[in-house]
């Protein structure tokens, strides 16, 4: 399904996948567009409010006009007063990743689904990065056909390394040395594994957790004190309790039960 050459890509937040959807971008010549929110490129938690584009120039980043009806696709994003042409999403129900499960994982990840309407094959490490995106622990358990979990480690510990300046060896133990501490703490019963003090949460929890396989709560703190409570690596029930215990504790929350995350603000 090719897309019309005129239309434009608004991009939302930045992560390792939306790096590699707009260099793809930028090599087939499409107009690209990144959205923004009070005047600052959106976060995760922004992205579907964006009152804003800016336009990458000569001389950095400039604020853009979208022209009324003008046609856009928007990925991982909406933007105020405007209808897209296309949605390319796998967050919220009715995105055409929703319901992906990881044997699907390419037309489930955003990427994929670029590419898709690009008419590109995708390469192995666009398969590492959707399946690690849209479905990260059943990645690490072998079950995205074409991924191989070994890759997907080196990949993920890599990028985890260059952003936070620690080298990939202490990366990597840092996962398998997490994998371990999930495994040990895991809660038959309840189901997940606990680690609710945010004070005491390593580095690599998270991705420790979805490597070893186990469902994983726990909790982060971020500046200025606010709380954010998240479930991941659990079945789709596993979710739906999470999420309904939050809205009933009326508490902000946001997850997919087909991909095994959830999450709250709690404070």
């Amino acid at each position: 399904m090719a897309i019309d050459s005129q239309a434009r890509f608004v991009l939302g937040a930045l992560d390792p996948e939306m790096r590699e959807i707009a260099r793809v971008l930028r090599r087939e010549g499409r107009g690209i567009l990144r959205a923004t929110n009070e005047g600052a490129l959106v976060l995760p938690r922004t992205a579907y409010e964006a009152d804003g584009v800016v336009a990458h120039t000569a001389k950095g980043l400039e604020r853009a006009l979208v022209l009324p009806g003008e046609p856009l696709v928007m990925v991982e994003c909406s933007l105020r007063g405007h209808e897209p042409l296309l949605r390319v999403d796998h967050h919220h129900p009715g995105d055409p990743g929703y319901e992906m499960p990881p044997e699907r994982y390419v037309e489930g990840a955003s990427i994929g689904q670029t590419l898709r309407l690009l008419d590109i094959e995708p390469n192995d490490t666009q398969r590492l990065l959707a399946a690690a995106d849209h479905c990260l622990t059943a990645a690490y358990q072998g079950r995205c056909p074409g991924v191989d979990p070994d890759e997907l480690l080196f990949m993920r510990a890599s990028w985890r390394a260059r952003m936070t300046g620690r080298g990939l060896a202490d990366v990597v133990a840092g996962i398998l040395d997490s994998a371990a501490r999930v495994r040990r703490q895991h809660d038959s019963e309840a189901g997940e594994s606990l680690f609710l003090d945010p004070t005491e949460i390593p580095p690599d929890l998270a991705e420790g957790a979805a490597y070893a396989g186990y469902p994983i709560r726990y909790r982060d703190l971020f500046p200025g004190g606010e709380i954010k409570e998240m479930l991941k690596g659990a079945t789709p029930e596993h979710i739906e309790r999470f999420m309904a215990e939050h809205r009933d504790a009326g508490r902000e929350v946001y997850g997919n039960p087909w991909r095994g995350y959830a999450g709250a603000y709690i404070q």
